[in-house]
């Protein structure tokens, strides 16, 4: 029987850039006057690279103007996204070490000071060093109590919340279910609604900002899709896109003729069905390595790495076992018993270079997309077609952004994984060892009805693919945007003025 997880807090981050050869030092002086674009951007890279940020600015700022001046449009957009690329790592760090001291005490006033102080002085919680001062990760304090269960059992906010989810998810698993021959059973439908409305003044007077709102797309257990409303229509660029690898509708609005507020709205439908699956271990079939499907969900790429790290850690789990779902099932529960719950700086890791399944076998910490992509990465490494699928689930009646994981058998298809699903009842006071592992367990290829999918793996382009950054380039939960002629991150304007709706339409 596992047990239940304990604060295990990680090691210090470290910031790796991936960087272009030959990089000079950085530095101040007259030398930087004479560098020209190029030699500003070495400097500007070394010093993003320590962690100097403001210094960093001023040469990608400097470096700007430089290619400007040559012409070098492309030169330009290059310093600027690393200038974006900074800030959106500032977002993640967020909190001073004195500041810190305050939230602990305040957080934590039954723990003794002297340990809270032990807590910072481990270098052990979650910091990066920008401009020599250590800035903290501004969800530090809910993952002390995510790593610490009687801590989290001391927050009533938290522990009602994780109460209310355990018992919605457990009157689920227990419902009458269809034939054991049919995986897909109760469905349920749904009617979500994006509303954008942008003040004029917060965006450029000309320019072409670029939208891509996520919806629903056709899968097994999300067979209906409809999208019933879009307005105004006249911005949409191409058919909303439901029937590939990644829900969207994209929209172009000319800056230049828009005269008053940017007031958009998407409706869409879909149901969504419960998934149980019976699997008999005798009865999967062989895999056909040579076929595009095995050949795709069985590589490295993206954020699910296989390192050999990985791979050994895999092959440990596995042991002996041979049976791809009795493989898996093993796989899972390594994820359940060394991964904790915790909350992620998920868009300070593209802009550092550190694929998601790295950082999460590293840190051995991570969110739900974070210990999808593990899981995907370990079964994976063994041969075993996986991928990490989702968009929101809808436990709280709205969309909240979530994903989890599939792993494909033959003569089956695709089953559902949610090991963060499964965290829930590690938080749960008074839980047998059975109603534990038949709450864990039934997250291993079951799943519930409440749940959207927006896409199929994370890492899928948009369609069309966007040309310019995106604040989180993985994953499709909220609206990405671009825009030529925005200094800021277009994203962290247009999503202060985005919200959802859902309503049920029938169980």
């Amino acid at each position: 029987m596992r047990m239940r997880k304990r604060l295990a807090l990680v090691p210090v981050l470290i910031v790796s850039l991936l960087l272009c050869a030959g990089l000079g030092c950085g530095g101040g002086g007259a030398g930087q006057k004479d560098a020209g674009a190029a030699g500003l951007m070495e400097q500007a890279r070394a010093e993003m690279e320590d962690g100097n940020f403001t210094q960093a600015r001023e040469l990608f700022q400097g470096a700007r103007q430089e290619f400007l001046s040559e012409g070098d449009e492309n030169g330009a957009r290059d310093c600027l996204d690393r200038i974006q690329d900074m800030g959106i790592i500032e977002l993640n760090y967020t909190i001073r070490e004195d500041e810190l001291r305050g939230h602990l005490a305040e957080a934590f006033p039954r723990v003794p000071e002297a340990q809270r102080e032990e807590w910072i002085a481990s270098g052990e919680l979650e910091h990066m060093i920008i401009d020599a001062e250590p800035m903290y990760f501004d969800e530090v304090i809910s993952n002390i109590k995510f790593r610490a269960v009687e801590l989290f059992q001391q927050d009533p906010e938290m522990l009602a919340g994780y109460e209310y989810g355990y018992n919605l998810l457990v009157d689920i698993i227990d419902e009458p279910r269809g034939p054991s021959w049919q995986p897909f059973n109760n469905p349920a439908s749904y009617r979500g609604t994006h509303i954008l409305d942008v003040p004029r003044d917060e965006l450029p007077a000309s320019g072409l900002l670029k939208i891509w709102f996520p919806i629903p797309i056709i899968t097994g257990p999300q067979p209906a899709v409809r999208v019933t409303s879009i307005v105004p229509d006249t911005y949409v660029v191409d058919p909303p896109s439901i029937d590939g690898d990644i829900g969207v509708v994209y929209m172009e609005v000319p800056l230049d003729e828009l005269a008053g507020d940017l007031e958009l709205s998407v409706q869409f439908e879909f149901d969504h069905y419960e998934q149980r699956f019976d699997v008999d271990p005798a009865q999967v079939g062989t895999y056909d390595t040579a076929s595009a499907l095995y050949q795709e969900y069985t590589a490295s790429s993206g954020n699910i790495i296989i390192t050999p790290e990985i791979e050994a850690a895999a092959m440990e789990a596995v042991g002996n076992e041979v049976n791809p779902y009795l493989a898996a099932k093993k796989i899972y529960d390594y994820v359940l018993d060394n991964i904790t719950y915790s909350f992620m700086p998920h868009t300070a890791l593209w802009p550092r270079g550190e694929p998601e399944s790295v950082y999460v076998h590293e840190h051995r910490f991570g969110d739900c997309g974070a210990q999808s992509m593990y899981f995907s990465a370990l079964c994976r490494a063994v041969g075993i077609p996986a991928r990490t699928t989702g968009g929101w689930q809808l436990f709280k009646g709205n969309f909240s952004d979530h994903f989890w994981a599939e792993l494909y058998l033959p003569n089956y298809g695709w089953l559902p994984v949610d090991p963060t699903a499964a965290d829930l009842a590690d938080y749960i006071p008074g839980l047998s060892n059975k109603e534990l592992q038949s709450f864990q367990d039934f997250f291993f290829a079951n799943q519930d009805h409440l749940r959207c999918v927006v896409q199929k793996n994370v890492d899928v382009p948009l369609v069309p693919p966007a040309t310019e950054p995106t604040i989180i380039k993985l994953a499709l939960q909220h609206p990405a945007s671009n825009c030529d002629t925005m200094e800021d991150m277009p994203d962290l304007v247009i999503n202060q003025y985005w919200s959802t709706q859902l309503e049920v339409l029938g169980e």
